[in-house]
């Protein structure tokens, strides 16, 4: 299935934040702002199962990360 693309201008400071989370997470940008999107709009049950596993991996390791700080 072709997914539809969209163009979003961010401001530096949020892509940074988006970069670095990516990052640290281990996961993409795209997977990152849809699961974003679907929280805020609240529409979660929409992502797809590698979406929900993705999302779930990146608050797992953004916890590592917050313990390995502490």
């Amino acid at each position: 299935m072709v997914k539809p693309q969209i163009v979003v201008r961010l401001p530096p400071d949020l892509l940074e934040k988006l970069n670095k989370y990516a990052q640290q997470s281990g996961t993409s940008k795209t997977d990152v702002v849809i699961g974003a999107l679907a929280q805020y709009l609240e529409c979660a049950e929409a992502l797809s199962l590698n979406q929900k596993i993705s999302q779930q991996e990146a608050r797992v390791a953004t916890v590592e990360a917050l313990v390995k700080i502490s």
